[in-house]
């Protein structure tokens, strides 16, 4: 069973809504990387893009249901596999009220040396706070 902890409250603004009234398709990913930055910030403090961050390789977004202007959501995000190099996030963005699952995303993360410009290993210590933070976090 997926568990996720980490969760990131969404403020729906007037500039993500398109002209059929509800939030474009495009905005999806502005609200999973805010749920990406909340899990970061919490599960991987010393993570500061100065030397080391993570790029983006693959995305995939599932859509279910539309969300309107007063809709009130959150974004969930967990870590559900960790190789040497990359990992992938699973995100979901779920109605505060009936708990409703409005779309789902997945994305694999590299690990990345910012100055030499290339993927790194990705440090132990992260690999540890991953691992504790969330259940069942599959290896690859």
């Amino acid at each position: 069973m997926e568990i996720f902890k980490n969760r990131q409250s969404i403020q729906i603004r007037f500039s993500d809504i398109d002209l059929m009234g509800h939030v474009s398709n495009t905005v999806y990913q502005v609200y999973y990387d805010s749920g990406r930055i909340a899990y970061f910030n919490e599960v991987l403090p010393d993570l500061d893009f100065k030397d080391i961050g993570v790029v983006s390789v693959s995305v995939n977004i599932e859509y279910y249901r539309p969300i309107f202007l007063h809709s009130k959501v959150y974004v969930e995000s967990r870590c559900s596999k960790i190789g040497n190099k990359s990992f992938e996030m699973e995100h979901r963005i779920v109605d505060q009220d009936t708990g409703e699952v409005y779309s789902t995303s997945k994305n694999t993360l590299v690990c990345f040396a910012i100055n030499e410009q290339q993927s790194i290993c990705i440090p132990g210590h992260w690999k540890e706070n991953i691992l504790a933070y969330d259940e069942g976090v599959g290896c690859r």
